[in-house]
């Protein structure tokens, strides 16, 4: 197979390998050496050279300024010696004509990387998110291969999840330096007759480069969105901003990530350049000091040692269960005082359902909170949705065998039977069976919102609560 890079060509397939186009006649073999295997998009092509698979980069316009560019791209990456970038030897660069033309193509072959691009990364992951420590592992990698393209007064201008290439052995490359212009000159440029020379990429892209102001705390604003889309898996041109400061809202959809790891990315992306790290070396400094951070957590966890590092999962989860329980016992309790009020001739039984409530309340807080500790402090990766479903699920279970237990057991010795001084039985005042404690407990919690199953005491002969009739049990005094 040969593929003609003539842009007039009609037929640039060709089926065989033969030395000249069968459709314009144009070369085929690109200085002797390369043949063009395939178009891969737009201006890039796969060529092999000699057995060799590489990339063939074409510039198809054919203004100074761009033809000026396109040759400082080539000059920067001859330089560069960076496994973060595509090698491009120093015969890289060339110029071809295809046939019948007078105004060359200028071209540059370079290394081809193998490896899945992060966007197709996270498409093969279903869009699951990327954890912290990988975030900052990868976010020192590309900053490191920033500061190697910044130190020959270049900058990328186009970082974005599709123009970074993820080795099979873990190691990250920027690719398509195609716009990346001399820091010192103004990027996007109109130049009449011409399209726009740069690339703008939606939700990547900062306003100052949108408005021909390009600056190096461009690209990091590019690095800090990418990094959006690989801690929430959504595309940071499909979440919202904040009206007044133009700030993207996304932390919310970001799961166990540290308060600084989020603080430091929104630093990155910063609406005003000023107010974003100044270079490379200011990133990299804060890297290290997250990596610090992340190494002393992960220790206290293998010690055992929570400390102060949980994470914001456990702190919200916590918040809103104690909020609910407040809520819970302050419910309780009016409800008692109400049904006091309403059913004076039945003081006790009445006291023993508050007395229950906010025991009950009580307990599965404590079940709960502990079961949080567990879950979404000690394992940091556990998201809020799943850690908060297993909490309920766990702590309604563990609820329900500690009084179930309790039911069937000799003395009944739960804390409430104990100050309230009663015991259960079934209606022939023996023991509770398993399948009766359980039977009593579901009716009980069904039938204990706001109190209404106890006020069936005050419509039954024998005073009994809604779970006690439909379980047939009694409640006596111990004495």
């Amino acid at each position: 197979m040969s593929y003609c890079i003539n842009p007039q060509c009609s037929q640039p397939q060709n089926s065989r390998q033969p030395l000249f186009c069968q459709a314009c006649g144009s070369d085929l073999l690109l200085q002797g050496r390369y043949r063009v295997i395939r178009q891969l998009a737009g201006n890039i092509y796969e060529v092999d050279d000699s057995g060799t698979k590489k990339i063939l980069k074409v510039l198809f316009n054919n203004h100074p300024q761009a033809i000026g560019l396109f040759q400082q791209e080539a000059e920067v990456l001859k330089r560069l010696n960076h496994p973060g970038v595509p090698k491009v030897k120093s015969d890289g660069y060339f110029t071809y004509t295809h046939r019948d033309s007078q105004q060359p193509l200028h071209c540059l072959v370079m290394e081809k990387i193998e490896g899945v691009n992060l966007e197709e990364y996270l498409t093969q992951r279903n869009h699951r998110p990327i954890g912290e420590r990988t975030a900052v592992h990868w976010l020192k990698q590309l900053t490191e291969i920033l500061h190697a393209l910044h130190q020959q007064q270049y900058f990328h201008s186009d970082i974005k999840p599709p123009n970074i290439i993820l080795r099979p052995g873990g190691q990250l490359v920027l690719i398509n330096f195609g716009t990346a212009p001399e820091v010192t000159q103004a990027f996007i440029q109109k130049v009449p007759g011409q399209k726009v020379t740069g690339i703008i990429s939606p939700g990547y892209t900062p306003s100052e480069q949108i408005n021909a102001k390009a600056v190096p705390q461009s690209d990091f604003f590019a690095l800090g969105r990418t990094f959006v889309y690989l801690l929430t898996g959504k595309s940071p041109e499909n979440l919202p901003n904040q009206p007044r400061t133009g700030e993207l809202i996304w932390r919310t959809d970001a799961m166990g990530i540290s308060q600084k790891l989020l603080d430091f990315i929104d630093d990155l992306m910063a609406p005003c350049p000023e107010n974003r790290p100044s270079d490379t070396q200011e990133i990299l400094q804060k890297l290290s000091e997250l990596e610090t951070s992340l190494t002393s957590l992960s220790k206290n966890q293998r010690s055992g040692n929570l400390g102060p590092n949980y994470t914001d999962i456990g702190r919200r989860a916590i918040a809103q269960i104690i909020d609910i329980s407040i809520l819970t016992i302050a419910t309780s309790s009016l409800s008692a005082i109400i049904l006091s009020l309403a059913l004076p001739s039945y003081p006790n039984i009445l006291l023993t359902a508050s007395v229950v409530t906010l025991y009950r309340t009580v307990c599965g807080t404590l079940f709960t909170l502990f079961l949080i500790f567990s879950l979404c402090i000690v394992h940091t990766k556990t998201d809020e949705n799943t850690a908060i479903l297993i909490v309920a699920v766990l702590g309604m279970i563990v609820h329900w065998l500690y009084f179930t237990l309790f039911e069937i057991s000799k003395q009944q010795a739960t804390p409430g039977k104990m100050v309230l001084k009663i015991i259960v039985t079934d209606e022939n005042q023996n023991r509770l069976t398993f399948g009766k404690a359980n039977k009593r407990y579901w009716s009980k919690t069904l039938s204990g919102l706001f109190l209404i199953g106890f006020t069936m005491t005050d419509f039954t002969e024998e005073n009994q609560a809604l779970h006690d009739r439909i379980t047939n049990t009694t409640v006596l005094n111990k004495t």
